[in-house]
């Protein structure tokens, strides 16, 4: 079973929940009478058994509060069916499976010892997860599901057990880890856990580095033993999708809490000073295929172009770095892996894509 399983379970409930609404709608605005208009019947779909509305017209249809669901789920069905329905693509790394990059991205978790370091000669029994993280969320914009671009796909797939993938836009009631998300978020602010404690990568005005932020815990007098504890208890949220998409997400879901022990995150300053000027390209082999980049990539970014450099840091290398912060030199290894899964992801992506787009 792979996350987009979860998201398909997700599209299918929210579109069979509201499917009654539909068929009334319709049926009210004389959809059966629209044969001999194709245009008109090329706007209202079925997919197995379940309709979906394609115009703003029906979607306006609907009460505000549920009309972004709607719209969204639909719109991921389409994505859904046609990606299944080619037969030729990856569902866990959403490449065409003659570039599949999973054969040399398995996951990390079985690899990981008590420590966070990778034990290089045999798996452990268990998956531990990522140390120090009781969860991470991959809050995702969902025009990034199913993109060969997309590298939050790659954190899922090396971190099944601790990662969860929300799709933005599909509430608690359908998609189960949108509760728990969001749940995180409020135990946090009202401190329901003494142990519980968020980070949510990104750079609000507000944002602190990890080492600020513990550094701010150890210094608090009013903070108990549980919750000083840096070492367990924390769940990450980290934004996916363009910088557009990203800030209207974190407002729509993080605006309004604060407080507690939920706290914005960012990079260090030698991490963005890193990603602002860094032009090494990556020009090595990496997937053990023998063959070499076709492009020039700079370690790090994602291969959509962003005037402001540092803004083209992916999803996957974002999160590499916030983990950095994180364990330190524990986590040596980990890292080391996770930077080779981004560029053989890039490449294999270049691979199936073409050249990069100025």
């Amino acid at each position: 079973r792979t996350h987009l399983d979860d998201v398909e379970d997700a599209v299918n409930t929210a579109l069979l929940h509201f499917q009654p609404q539909m068929q009334q709608e319709t049926a009210m605005k004389g959809v059966n009478r629209m044969e001999s208009d194709s245009n008109e019947c090329e706007n209202v779909m079925q997919h197995e058994g379940r309709m979906i509305l394609n115009t703003p017209q029906y979607i306006l249809s609907f009460p505000a509060e549920d009309r972004e669901c709607i719209s969204v789920a639909s719109n991921l069905k389409r994505r859904l069916d046609n990606f299944k329905r080619s037969g030729v693509n990856c569902r866990r790394c959403w490449l065409q499976k003659k570039h599949c990059v999973c054969s040399f991205c398995p996951p990390l978790e079985p690899y990981i010892d008590g420590l966070g370091r990778l034990e290089d000669e045999q798996k452990t029994e268990s998956c531990v997860g990522i140390p120090n993280v009781n969860r991470l969320f991959l809050l995702t914009h969902h025009k990034e599901i199913c993109l060969a671009v997309d590298t939050a796909k790659l954190i899922v797939s090396s971190f099944p057990t601790t990662s969860r993938l929300v799709v933005s836009g599909i509430g608690r009631d359908f998609q189960p880890a949108m509760g728990e998300m969001m749940d995180a978020v409020s135990n946090a602010v009202e401190k329901k856990n003494n142990a519980s404690k968020c980070l949510i990568l990104f750079p609000t005005e507000d944002a602190k580095t990890f080492a600020d932020i513990t550094s701010a815990i150890h210094d608090d007098e009013s903070i108990d033993e549980a919750e000083a504890n840096i070492d367990d208890g924390w769940d990450v949220i980290v934004i996916d999708g363009t910088w557009v998409q990203a800030r209207k997400m974190h407002a729509k879901y993080f605006a309004g809490f604060s407080g507690g022990s939920l706290y914005r995150v960012q990079l260090n300053s030698d991490a963005v000073k890193v990603l602002d000027g860094n032009n090494v390209n990556v020009r090595e082999e990496c997937d053990g295929s023998g063959g070499e980049y076709s492009e020039e990539i700079v370690r790090g970014h994602q291969l959509r172009r962003h005037p402001i450099k540092w803004r083209e840091i992916s999803t996957l290398e974002a999160t590499r770095l916030l983990l950095e912060d994180m364990h330190t030199n524990v986590f040596h290894k980990l890292s080391k892996a996770m930077a080779k899964y981004h560029d053989i992801g890039n490449e294999h992506a270049i691979r199936q894509l073409g050249p990069l787009r100025s």
